[in-house]
């Protein structure tokens, strides 16, 4: 989905690709030098983005959408619901991406972080597919 600042006009240009290479239409990554799932599908089609900030994780680039001019490519689920952000369909197929959990190797044995990495663990199994 590609997600703006409710009510923002540039979300109807980026739906439609038009400023995806005019520069008209900024978009977030999380990381810099990060290359994912949209830059690779924005290629294959002769287009790039215009990364002007990277954010450490998609719950704080929501809170910057909300209250910017910038727009993002975020996953579905995450972006629906949050006050103050638009969605529309992306403008090409961005195909998914797979959660991964990390821990350092001090806590691999720890009851407490067994625990709570078996509790995201089941509920994210159980999540349904959109």
């Amino acid at each position: 989905m590609l997600a703006a600042r409710a009510g923002h006009r540039s979300s109807a240009a980026a739906h439609t690709g038009q400023s995806s290479s005019s520069g008209a239409c900024h978009r977030l990554t999380r990381r810099k030098g990060f290359q994912g799932a949209t830059d690779r599908a924005l290629a294959a089609v002769g287009l790039q983005h215009n990364v002007v900030l990277s954010v450490p994780h998609f719950l704080s680039l929501l809170h910057v959408l909300a209250s910017t001019d910038l727009v993002a490519m975020v996953p579905e689920r995450l972006a629906g619901n949050h006050p103050g952000v638009g969605v529309v369909s992306a403008p090409l197929e961005i195909p998914g991406f797979e959660m991964l959990m990390l821990w350092p190797e001090r806590l691999h044995r720890d009851p407490a972080h067994q625990w709570l990495r078996a509790l995201v663990s089941e509920r994210f199994r159980n999540e349904p597919s959109e």
